[in-house]
């Protein structure tokens, strides 16, 4: 089962990345020019980016085909983009682990437990898409994180909600309050995360976070909820500053350069999904609070 879950989840993970590549920031994300590829050509067969050779079935199967290939086109030699199998292997982690996790921190009949599984899954996808496209763009689509809120309010009615559940930080949770009204506890982190990116925008003048950003961090204060949003803020930024001092000390960047923060963002909400809980517990532990 977790075979043709990763399987199923790795050819999802492709098809977004061929959705990042083609998306243009005048077009709707789900438009048929992306969907279909029909700005590339008349035909919505995928093809090498860089001789534009239609992809045979054997170099269309997720992973297995870049090795297959030994990371080249077959056709022009060029290097296929190691994003393609990263992609696709972080979307079919997703697809297998996310549900096991849940399973972790809920207590779920069965019917329930699919449905929460599938609409957390789509949030990381979601989350890998506006990744992708963050890095080549420098642009969040609106479009994606509308669906990040509509899948938070899915998520807010379906997933329990008390003292010992709805946090993925167990326990810890307990500390920050606002543990009695779940739609108040998500419109408060919500409030809370767009609040402190609007005083980053003004404070630099947008010259190190954008719009975009403030958005996007507010649709996940809605989907996790308080204090989780804050564990992603924090980790966020965390994550950037390795990135960053990582990019400049290899002559990828200078310190004035900007580097599109929505990555940061989806991977520390994917820590806090995963690991939240014990990042909190080794803090406190370290500290001895």
């Amino acid at each position: 089962m977790e075979f043709i879950l990763f399987a199923f989840g790795a050819s999802v993970g492709s098809f977004l990345k061929v959705i990042a590549d083609r998306y243009e920031e005048h077009l709707f994300l789900w438009d048929a020019k992306i969907i279909g590829g029909f700005s590339v050509s008349q035909s919505s067969r995928s093809r090498c980016p860089s001789c534009g050779a239609e992809l045979r079935w054997f170099e269309l199967i997720p992973i297995f085909s870049f090795f297959i290939q030994k990371g080249r086109c077959r056709r022009c030699r060029r290097r296929i983009c190691l994003q393609y199998p990263l992609v696709e292997f972080i979307s079919g982690f997703v697809f297998v682990f996310v549900p096991s996790q849940l399973a972790r921190f809920f207590t779920l009949q069965s019917s329930l437990f699919v449905i929460l599984s599938a609409l957390w899954i789509s949030v990381f996808s979601i989350l890998l898409l506006i990744s992708l496209i963050d890095f080549r763009l420098r642009i969040i689509p609106d479009e994606a994180n509308i669906m990040l809120l509509v899948l938070g309010i899915f998520i807010i009615f379906f997933q329990p909600f008390n003292n010992l559940q709805g946090s993925f930080l167990g326990h810890y949770a307990l500390l920050s309050g606002l543990r009695q009204n779940v739609l108040l506890n998500h419109l408060f982190a919500l409030f809370v995360a767009g609040a402190f990116f609007a005083f980053l925008i003004l404070l630099t003048r947008g010259r190190a976070m954008g719009v975009g950003d403030l958005k996007l961090a507010s649709a996940l204060g809605f989907v996790f909820g308080w204090p989780d949003i804050i564990l992603i803020n924090v980790l966020s930024f965390v994550i950037g500053s390795f990135i960053g001092i990582g990019a400049i000390m290899l002559n990828k960047k200078k310190m004035k350069s900007y580097i599109a923060f929505g990555p940061f963002l989806g991977a520390a909400s994917l820590a806090v999904f995963f690991f939240g809980y014990q990042i909190v517990d080794f803090y406190l532990r370290l500290f001895k609070l």
